[in-house]
């Protein structure tokens, strides 16, 4: 009766006051009634008035505003002392160490959850048959004060519940049992790296390769320099503080995913040693593995993958092709989308919007950058392939500018202004993904805008959005080779774009009725024998300018052997893009024989270029300067075998074009149309190759001796028994 007295005041004042009481003391907050703390002459202290009236302390309890607060169980152990001593390498009083030893689990672990029940020690004799019982004390503050919205909210709940609870271990009190020893032997066996022994290093001492003698500290750091002076310009994602050698021991301790994608990378052009990139290969290898299974990591593990996307070493391949089929893209694709997935696991999404800190400003900062060189990749592997984008989340595009990273600020005045360089990359890679979404965005959406003409307000629009970029982030004071990237990233995005309606002209000339019985090669070249009174020309001499110009800039203004050979793999494969692409725009006999020697010229430079930045034959560069010879390479004799019998399609009759020559018989015979994309790199191989099965092996036996010159007489229609290509349906464009 006393407790509802009291509640019906407490209402009437809160009522008349207007609010809500803010502070009790302990024990009106046990009942859940009002602390009346201004009676007492010396009003919001204790005592209040319910205390002197009981005869109780007065102990005013803490505010519970503010905030996410993890609420602690207060546990108690009721375990004999004589049980689960220290010396019995006991370290967690849930856990049994013995029945986890047996069973592989590693020492320490622990089960969350409200009750745990640990069973007597086996090894203890005489011991009770008593089981140890966890009680929590019934405290409300223990209640949760959300509801779980899913799973692993739930998950999480638990584990921030055990964590608090249960008491810090000592490091030094965690010993290595038998059998995780042996597996970490097993797994160093494995990997070809000698198993780590001595469990007290710390440091660069205790990094794997260091320790297990596969490197030296010596090493390490001349490969980390040679990356600092190399690679990072063109991918700053390493903080700037572990190019300092002091910090060398730091970069070991708490970055190992990263400083092991350094090494990897630093490591893959040094053909006189060439078992340094091979150890580092294998544990970067062997680190990928653990991110892939669900291992812990940071925003270093998502920076490690996004830099290995840009250069894709060969020792993280099983094997090397002698011809490029785009095996680089399809290892950056599963990257790339690893590091995203790890990305929105850690919460690295939520830095695009500044209102949501995570930790201190140096933290959120490299956060950041983290988050927008994933999304920046993400795009531009979607383009480089044809493919859905893998994130669909916030992007990094709500109003970031250069102020945002300051790990990319100069520090002296004479230092390279990286961040104004990456928002140039931020604005034109939005571009990409606009163009992507709005033109590529799937077969039957792009198919249906080419035949009805909606495109030509759209490229129109995308033309004038890159102009302005152009004339924006053209002047930006930079360094030659950063300043080429640019030009470069520039170029392709023009040709990405006008390609399209390139495309388009093909599609509805094949897509017109047939009246005098012509082939659809023969439609197509009589086509654009006169680009200039086509619909879409403006367009079609602005794709073939584009691909034209980003050659020239990768043969005129960047050095082979001192800045390609350093670039990341994306300017490689838009230059073989370009060329395969000129290759098709001239089997459509749009160019006049003086452009096509100009372009045969230029494509020959471009090879040689790429020869010379390559460190080796199994180099990108030489791997695919070597598809780009079997391309453009002249035929011995025209071909004059007869095509197979139709099979009541008329699109076979784009097959049997294989056979018949064009005008000009000084290249390989192709349909146009259908053949391979010029984006898929796979295709191209098989062509040059006569290896149409989908996902053969390439045909070995044509690249062995690069003298052998391609079988030009030889009947090219028997591999193409199946339908002609039409593509994946996320793909792109169909010539």
């Amino acid at each position: 009766m006393e407790a509802s007295n009291d509640e019906v005041s407490r209402r009437q004042l809160e009522q008349a006051a207007g609010k809500r009481v803010s502070r009790a003391c302990l024990h009106c907050r046990q009942r859940k009634s009002r602390c009346d703390l201004d009676s007492n002459g010396n009003p919001g202290k204790p005592p209040c008035q319910r205390c002197v009236r009981e005869n109780r302390d007065c102990v005013l309890g803490g505010s519970n505003r503010g905030g996410r607060r993890i609420r602690k169980n207060k546990i108690k152990h009721f375990t004999p002392a004589s049980e689960y001593s220290p010396k019995n390498g006991s370290t967690d009083a849930g856990t049994s160490p013995n029945i986890l030893n047996s069973l592989g689990a590693p020492s320490g672990t622990s089960y969350p959850g409200p009750v745990v029940f640990l069973p007597p020690d086996p090894s203890a004799e005489g011991s009770t048959s008593s089981t140890a019982v966890v009680a929590i004390d019934g405290d409300e503050e223990a209640a949760i004060d959300t509801v779980p919205r899913n799973p692993s909210d739930a998950w999480q709940c638990l584990t921030d519940i055990a964590t608090k609870s249960t008491p810090a271990v000592p490091e030094t009190q965690i010993g290595n049992s038998g059998r995780s020893g042996s597996i970490s032997a097993y797994r160093g066996t494995r990997s070809g790296i000698l198993p780590e022994f001595n469990t007290s290093a710390t440091g660069i001492r205790a990094y794997r390769l260091v320790h297990s003698r596969a490197l030296d500290s010596g090493i390490v750091w001349q490969l980390i320099t040679r990356y600092a002076e190399n690679f990072h310009p063109y991918l700053p994602l390493v903080p700037r503080k572990y190019f300092e050698y002091a910090a060398l021991d730091d970069f070991a301790n708490n970055e190992k995913h990263l400083l092991t994608a350094v090494l990897t990378i630093a490591s893959k052009d040094l053909i006189e040693r060439p078992e340094i990139h091979e150890y580092c290969s294998k544990y970067m290898h062997e680190l990928i593995s653990g991110i892939a299974a669900g291992a812990e990591c940071d925003v270093e593990a998502v920076e490690a993958l996004l830099l290995l996307a840009e250069w894709e070493p060969q020792g993280l391949r099983p094997r090397i092709e002698r011809v490029g089929r785009g095996e680089e893209d399809r290892a950056a694709w599963m990257h790339v989308g690893l590091a995203l997935r790890s990305g929105y696991f850690i919460g690295l999404d939520r830095t695009s919007f500044r209102g949501d800190p995570h930790g201190d400003q140096e933290s959120e900062a490299r956060r950041r950058l983290a988050w927008a060189s994933a999304y920046v990749s993400d795009r531009l592997i979607s383009v480089r392939i044809g493919r859905a984008f893998w994130s669909r989340g916030p992007g990094p595009m709500t109003g970031l500018s250069s102020h945002d990273f300051p790990s990319l600020q100069p520090v002296k005045e004479s230092d390279e202004d990286y961040s104004k360089i990456y928002q140039a990359m931020l604005d034109l890679t939005q571009l990409y993904g606009n163009v992507h979404e709005v033109l590529y965005s799937g077969m039957r959406t792009s198919n249906q805008m080419m035949l009805m003409g909606d495109y030509v307000k759209y490229v129109d629009d995308f033309r004038l959005a890159i102009l302005r970029w152009k004339s924006l982030w053209g002047p930006l004071d930079c360094s030659p080779p950063m300043r080429a990237t640019l030009q470069l990233s520039y170029e392709y995005l023009r040709l990405y774009t006008t390609a399209f309606a390139f495309q388009a002209a093909i599609s509805q000339c094949l897509a017109r009725p047939r009246t005098d019985g012509s082939t659809h090669r023969e439609r197509l070249r009589a086509t654009f024998k006169n680009v200039a009174s086509m619909q879409d020309s403006r367009f079609i001499y602005e794709s073939v300018d584009a691909a034209n110009a980003y050659l020239t800039i990768l043969v005129d203004s960047v050095n082979p052997e001192r800045h390609l050979h350093f670039m990341p793999l994306r300017f490689y494969l838009y230059g073989i893009y370009s060329a395969v692409f000129l290759y098709k725009a001239r089997s459509f006999g749009m160019m006049l024989p003086s452009e096509e020697a100009k372009v045969q010229g230029l494509v020959a430079r471009t090879t040689e270029v790429l020869k010379r930045a390559s460190a080796g034959p199994d180099d990108i560069g030489a791997r695919y300067s070597r598809l780009l010879e079997l391309l453009w390479r002249p035929k011995t004799q025209p071909a004059t075998s007869q095509s197979a019998e139709p099979r009541g399609s008329t699109d076979f009759q784009l097959q049997s074009a294989l056979s018949n020559p064009v005008s000009d018989s000084t290249y390989m015979d192709f349909s146009p149309a259908h053949d391979f994309s010029w984006l898929d790199l796979e295709a191209v191989g098989d062509y040059v190759s006569g290896d149409q099965t989908p996902g053969g092996l390439l045909g070995l036996d044509v690249f062995q001796n690069e003298a052998i010159p391609y079988q030009g007489g030889q009947d090219r229609s028997q591999f193409w028994q199946s339908s002609a290509w039409m593509g994946d349906m996320s793909s792109n464009l169909l010539f």
